[in-house]
């Protein structure tokens, strides 16, 4: 092991069993850090940075309840998520066509990744799971895990979280992406030391640590990131961090997509994870994670301004009237592209009366046909699909707020 790297924030290991490694990293080892701590102690502009990421949170969650659609908005999220760790693993697809495959009965039709469509299932179990008061643990993840590869379709029951419930990486494991060259860091062996390390991550999910909030999620991640206990640890990895803001009650539902940000700066996330590793900086690696959290709520919450302005210019449209097409196009707030299978399937009304209303909707200008070979009756809102993809991130609305950041 080089000595210029710190015995106390884990141990180095020979790394065998891998081609293709880059000679630096190999000849650094393969790392299994130490157990996370039951309390940590911080500076105090690192306390202050969390405390101002975490209100961040409370406004989006309250903001996002003003929206008619919350549950539009809470699928984006989902959906920009999900596009950012494909990413970050090296599963590539235009955010649009991942839009299209997630509507209703077009899902076969789609030539977005198969392994990104897993994505959406298993994060849609895993959300569900957290909501109904599920813990977050090994076994979850290795359930998690069989959707990701296929083997399954949804989770089956969760006993507990023994070692023997467990489907453990048995092969080597590394951080970067999906090949063994893209490599920036090895992690430990497979064997009982993961075993312990991995079970001692679970018991401390479950008993936390006193830290502030953000900090416990930003160690979870890290310390599940770093051993790779199970298969697709890089994925669940990202998506532990929503997890574990709707089990600590933070958010209701999934509106952060950290992934995406995390894809944006994924030079300065590699180089924080690591200076954890090698120098143990935890107040650089929290203020980084803090302000990606703060970002991102800054981001989402011009998002719902902006969509319910498009939303008030919508309905100013259509004018005072009381039947269905004004549910519908509240509805299509944080909608840019949709169907009549999923207006019916939202607004509770037969696919027959969504048509009619579409036809409507296209003569006012509201939406606009997208009919083609490969998606049949797809409509989109231009509106919002401008301001979800071409100005993706969402922009700052004028200088004021650029230099306020």
């Amino acid at each position: 092991m080089p000595d210029a790297m710190p015995a106390e924030t884990g141990r180095w290991f020979l790394a065998e069993g891998i081609d293709d490694i880059p000679a630096r990293v190999r000849q650094e080892g393969a790392f299994m850090p130490r157990p996370l701590p039951s309390m940590v102690r911080l500076l105090p502009q690192t306390y202050r940075i969390l405390a101002e990421a975490e209100q961040a949170i409370g406004r989006l969650d309250e903001a996002a309840a003003r929206l008619p659609n919350r549950a539009g908005l809470v699928r984006l999220a989902q959906l920009r998520d999900v596009h950012g760790s494909g990413e970050l693993g090296g599963v590539f697809s235009a955010l649009r066509e991942l839009l299209i495959a997630d509507l209703p009965g077009t899902a076969g039709k789609s030539g977005v990744d198969l392994g990104l469509r897993r994505y959406l299932v298993a994060g849609d179990e895993a959300v569900a799971w957290v909501q109904a008061g599920g813990a977050i643990n090994l076994a979850l993840l290795s359930q998690l895990g069989w959707i990701l590869d296929g083997t399954a379709e949804s989770l089956g029951y969760i006993e507990g979280d023994e070692v023997t419930e467990v489907s453990w990486r048995t092969g080597p494991g590394w951080l970067g992406g999906p090949e063994p060259r893209d490599a920036y860091l090895i992690a430990g062996p497979p064997g009982a030391e993961l075993q312990t390390s991995g079970m001692q991550w679970s018991a401390w999910v479950d008993s936390g640590c006193e830290a502030p909030l953000l900090a416990r999620v930003a160690l979870g991640h890290y310390q599940l990131s770093v051993l790779a206990p199970v298969a697709h640890a890089g994925h669940l990895s990202r998506l532990y961090i929503t997890l574990a803001l709707i089990r600590e009650g933070a958010l209701a539902d999934p509106l952060l997509p950290m992934s995406e940000w995390l894809s944006r700066h994924r030079d300065e996330y590699r180089d924080h994870i690591l200076g954890m590793v090698h120098k143990g900086d935890l107040d650089g690696f929290l203020v980084f994670f803090a302000e990606g959290v703060a970002d991102l709520c800054r981001n989402q919450l011009r998002f719902i301004e902006r969509v319910e302005r498009i939303s008030e210019e919508h309905l100013g449209r259509i004018g005072r009237r009381m039947d269905g097409i004004v549910r519908v196009t509240r509805d299509l707030a944080a909608t840019p592209i949709t169907t009549n299978l999923q207006i019916a399937q939202r607004c509770g009304i037969t696919v027959q009366q969504a048509a009619s209303l579409t036809k409507q909707l296209q003569r006012m200008g509201v939406i606009r046909s997208m009919n083609g070979h490969n998606h049949p009756q797809v409509f989109a809102v231009p509106a919002v699909m401008d301001l979800f993809e071409l100005n993706y991130p969402t922009p700052p609305d004028g200088d004021d707020e650029v230099f306020d950041r």
